[in-house]
């Protein structure tokens, strides 16, 4: 955006100086008057300079003021005077305030520019600059131009008027405020100074305006901290202003509809009006009569919308088009007149909405592209050869599109000789990665990341110079990587994770690359040897690299790298290896004090101890889980990420609790620490996540972990005790509330109610005595309902209340309910089962992965356990593609409602061990997901329906221990269960059973016999997403493997 916006600059810059350069005739050999000399050397003593101690060196007295920097003179009818003092830019500032007695003595200037110092300080109140404009610039009658730009300055009445009422001679003015006593003004720039409110209806009789420069007026505050702006609507009369050929509005709050007449104003040459977020329009058709004059139009940012007309192909002065980042409020394909902008060097039409489908070969005609930006433009096929006809090209952008193919359809001679960005991220591209890309000479940065590329990286010769960072992580790369990588001596990043790499990598080879500051090889096949012990233990080590991000995460280390020792890695991942023994307290460049860093990850490792002492650092993300680390809590200056999870520690250190101020995520399940939970972690007002699972704490849960203000709060299987508080307050933002555990009693509390995100909800495993709270069924995200083993009781399911929203019924959203092992009674309501309606949606294809790096790079886990195909079964992650329902072990009575057979996507039924009656409904043929289905030791009757040999994804079966009588249904999976399935029933006869029926075995023709339940491992893949409550926004989608033995 910088590189953008100096170029603007120097466009708008070149164009002014056409338009406005003015003939000047200096005094060759005569020198300036004395007494302006002096005048100028006075001003000179109130300055300062910011960088340098020698300020305006060619100042000096008794030489000719003509010839100093900054100072222009020119003939008159008096002798040579001084025509333009010019210190933009100079960095000059007064802390004392300017000398505006000796600058107002120039008289003669004509052209007078100040912008961008600093004159502030105690100034004169007639002629300091800070503050109000002086008046005493009213003495300056002959300026033409006046640059006050960049400055902290205003111009109020009386003063304003004062000092214009003198300047009749002024055709430029840059400074705050526009002067209604100057109509023949001509250039007009107010960038960066801090104006507010709309354009006033006065603008309109400024009709020789040829530059407007409105830039850059948002982004600051009053003294009460109110932000301010240009805003309003753009108005309609700027295109009635003929001579315009300049009109930048960038960077301000414009809203309302951009006036279309601008488009058509003949002399206009450049047109941005970037970054208003609420200005709207529309491109118009360009005519063909005539030749436009439009060289730059920049919409990006803005919510402008529609499609670019046919006829932009008639803008043919036309060099630099920005549509970019308008809220994909466009549409349509590139016009293939686009092609005949044969003068376009910058085309970026990025983020807009446009469905731009395969990229035409005319593209290739564009022969003075240098910058081509089309990223999240929907582009599919392959990246056409023709793009290799683009020699100018320096920047390339065809990230998160549809691309497919390989990249080598590009690869001809001589192409990309200029090109400095390569960005094919986040596409389909396959194939090899071509070797001559690291050859290019020019090419800077390359992303590659997030495709289909495969196959091993070649070797490469004459490596670029100039390239500083590669991405070509999340691919399918195999092989080795080639050694011709590490002569790319300018490389600073490289990301070759999440491949398939493979081979020993010794870091003292990479090392040689002394201008890297991030390698990542986490995630591949690759041995990295931690072999440079004896780089950084010489007496070199003063000359060491400055890395800020080292990831070798799964990279089989048995050893920590040794430049540790000398370098603080800001970034340092080294999870997922097979280091062990203590945490070194040289990790960190053997400094004890003052350490700060971002992320810390030495998870899922062996480590057994600290000797790194955390008291002192400041640790932003901090990841210790999965080793075997005992003791007391490490305790971080205030960390905002700390995990612990799954190690051995014993004791919480009296000030952990007062360092989570500002932490938001905090996971110390499964380690053996006891007690009560201290009540200061009430004032971690920020946390939003709390992992307690699997220790030993007791005694009661403090009110504040459920008022709403934690998203996660998981505290399975402790040893809590006592009733839960019932303040949950309004604007809850509980997602995960999980207290399955030993010993908590009394009701659960109806505040729940007010939390509307609520989607896991387990409190099974505790002493509860209540009603089956269907008020649950109104939290409008419910997924995951667990109250088993309890002591709940009552009927459940009636008939659904009416709320008043037609469009919302109760419990819409559950996928798993499980009410096992309570005192619940009665039949079940077959309208209840109709409100389940995500149970009602069959989805195409399991969701097989989840979502990574949406929390600092931490998968979220959670956990929930039922009863499934038999047995007690983990779930960790949670859910998309599964639903469940578990009511066994209760005392339901009479039929099986039919309607739950509409339960399409059921995966799981268990209503064992209840008092059923009836027959099996033959509607339970509709659920063609069901993989278990339970209806053991009830009072069923009546024979197996026929139609449930349909059911071929059922894994597991269970009928035993009813009344069912008649012969087992023959075929399908049913050929597959054992006795077991079917034992119990005195009138059931047929395989697998040793009774024989009367007259046949089967009562369906055999079907082919499908794989054995026992043999198989199931994988289920569950995923939810869990929101952007931590700033951040992360997700869940957990897996489960179950394996039945024999």
């Amino acid at each position: 955006m910088e590189r953008l916006r100096t170029s603007r600059i120097h466009v708008y810059g070149f164009i002014i100086i056409l338009l406005l350069l003015v003939q000047a005739t200096a005094a060759a050999t005569s020198r300036c008057p004395a007494q302006q000399a002096a005048a100028l050397l006075r001003l000179k003593q109130s300055f300062h300079h910011h960088h340098q101690p020698l300020l305006l060196p060619s100042w000096r007295a008794a030489t000719d003021c003509c010839l100093w920097e900054g100072v222009s003179c020119d003939a008159a009818a008096s002798g040579v005077v001084v025509t333009a003092l010019d210190l933009g830019g100079h960095g000059v500032h007064s802390p004392g305030g300017l000398d505006g007695a000796a600058l107002f003595q120039l008289t003669s200037l004509r052209r007078l520019s100040l912008a961008g110092n600093d004159f502030g300080g105690a100034g004169l109140p007639a002629s300091g600059l800070e503050g109000q404009i002086p008046i005493g610039v009213g003495s300056l009658r002959e300026l033409v131009s006046l640059d006050l730009s960049s400055m902290p300055l205003s111009f109020k009445q009386p003063s304003f008027r004062a000092v214009m009422a003198n300047l009749t001679k002024l055709r430029e003015l840059w400074c705050d405020v526009l002067a209604e006593s100057a109509p023949k003004l001509q250039l007009l720039t107010l960038q960066s100074c801090k104006l507010s409110g709309a354009i006033r209806s006065s603008f309109s009789r400024l009709r020789s305006l040829a530059v407007i420069d409105l830039s850059y007026n948002q982004g600051f505050s009053d003294a009460s901290g109110e932000p301010f702006a240009l805003s309003g609507e753009i108005p309609g009369f700027f295109a009635e202003l003929s001579s315009l050929a300049i009109l930048n509005l960038s960077n301000n709050g414009f809203n309302g509809s951009f006036p279309q007449g601008v488009f058509h104003l003949e002399r206009l040459r450049v047109l941005d009006v970037s970054s208003n977020t609420n200005l709207s329009g529309s491109l118009p058709e360009f005519p063909a009569a005539g030749e436009a004059s439009l060289e730059v139009l920049d919409l990006s940012e803005t919510n402008f919308s529609g499609q670019i007309p046919g006829s932009i192909g008639n803008l043919k002065r036309l060099k630099m088009l920005d549509i970019s980042g308008s809220n994909g409020r466009f549409s349509g394909a590139l016009p293939e007149s686009i092609s005949e902008l044969t003068s376009l060097s910058f085309l970026d039409l990025s983020s807009s909405g446009f469905q731009l489908g395969e990229l035409p070969a005319s593209i290739g005609r564009m022969r003075s592209l240098s910058t081509l930006r089309l990223s999240e433009c929907a582009i599919s096929g392959e990246i056409p050869s023709s793009v290799g006809n683009l020699t100018r090209l320096r920047e390339l952008d065809l990230s998160q599109n549809n691309l497919t193919g390989p990249i080598t359809s590009i690869n001809r001679k001589g192409a990309f000789l200029n090109l400095e960005i390569l960005q094919l991220c986040c596409n389909s591209l396959s194939g090899p990665v071509p070797a001559f890309l690291f050859s290019l000479p020019r090419l800077e940065f390359i992303s590659l990341m997030s495709n289909n590329l495969a196959g091993p990286l070649q070797e490469f010769d004459n490596p670029s110079p100039s390239l500083t960072s590669v991405y070509l992580n999340y691919n399918q790369l195999n092989g080795s990587i080639p050694r011709s990588f590490f002569q790319l001596m300018g490389l600073q990043t490289l990301d070759l994770s999440r491949n398939g790499l493979s081979g020993e990598v010794q870091l003292s080879y990479i090392w040689r690359l002394t201008n890297l500051s991030n390698l990542c090889l986490s995630a591949n096949r690759l041995t990295v040897i931690a072999d440079d012990e004896h780089i950084y233990n010489s007496s070199s080590s003063a000359s060491l690299l400055q890395l800020n991000s080292l990831g070798l995460a799964y990279c089989n280390m048995t050893k920590i790298p040794a430049i540790l020792r000398s370098v603080v890695v800001n970034d340092l991942d080294l999870s997922c290896n097979q280091l062990d023994g203590p945490i070194p307290d040289w990790i960190w460049a053997n400094q004890n004090e003052n350490i700060d860093v971002f992320k810390f990850n030495l998870s899922r490792n062996r480590f057994t101890n600290m000797e790194l002492p955390l008291a002192n650092a400041s640790v932003y993300y901090l990841d210790l889980s999965f080793n075997y680390l005992q003791g007391p809590l490490p305790v971080p200056s205030s960390p905002q990420f700390l995990d612990y999870s799954d190690n051995l520690f014993s004791s919480i250190p009296e000030n952990l609790m007062s360092r989570l101020s500002s932490s938001f995520f905090l996971n110390l399940a499964n380690n053996s620490l006891q007690g009560g939970i201290p009540p200061i972690i009430c004032n971690a007002s920020d946390l939003k996540f709390l992992d307690l699972s699997y220790n030993h704490f007791s005694g009661r849960v403090p009110p504040c972990l459920l008022d709403g203000h934690l998203t996660i709060l998981k505290l399975r299987q402790n040893k809590f005790e006592g009733t839960l508080p019932d303040d949950t307050k309004g604007g809850c933002v509980s997602q995960t509330i999980d207290l399955n555990g030993k010993q908590l009693e009394g009701k659960l509390p109806r505040s729940l109610t007010n939390c509307n995100d609520l989607e896991i909800l387990d409190v099974g495993n505790n002493n509860f005595v209540d009603s089956f709270p269907s008020w649950t069924g109104e939290l409008p995200k419910l997924r995951v309902l667990v109250l088993r083993s309890n002591k709940f009781f009552g009927a459940v399911g009636g008939i659904p209340v009416d709320n008043g929203d037609r469009n919302r019924t109760q419990f819409s959203s559950l996928q798993i309910i499980d009410l096992a092992s309570n005192n619940f009674s009665g039949s079940l309501q077959p309208q209840w089962f109709d409100s389940l309606k995500a149970m009602m949606v069959t989805r195409e294809g399991d969701v097989r992965k989840a979502l990574e790096n949406n929390l600092s790079g931490k998968f979220y886990r959670d956990t929930v356990v039922v009863t499934y195909k038999g047995a007690a079964t983990t779930f960790i992650r949670v859910l998309i593609a599964f639903t469940m329902i578990d009511f066994s072990d209760n005392a339901f009575t009479g039929n099986i409602p039919e309607s739950i057979g509409r339960l399409t996507s059921l995966r799981g039924l268990n209503l064992s061990h209840n008092a059923f009656t009836g027959t099996i409904p033959s509607q339970l043929s509709g659920l063609a997901q069901l993989e278990s289905l339970d209806l053991s030791l009830n009072q069923l009757s009546g024979e197996i329906p026929e139609v449930l040999v349909s059911l071929t994804s059922v894994g597991w079966l269970n009928l035993s221990y009813n009344r069912l009588e008649g012969a087992i249904p023959q075929g399908g999976q049913f050929q597959t269960f054992g006795s077991s399935s079917f034992e119990g029933n005195a009138a059931l006869c047929g395989k697998p059973l040793s009774i024989r029926c009367n007259g046949s075995n089967a009562r369906s023709p055999s079907l082919e016999h499908s794989e054995s339940w026992e043999a198989r491992t199931e994988t289920i893949v569950l995923y939810i997403s869990v929101g952007s409550g931590f700033g951040l926004g992360f997700a869940m989608a957990f897996l489960f493997q179950v394996f039945r033995g024999k």
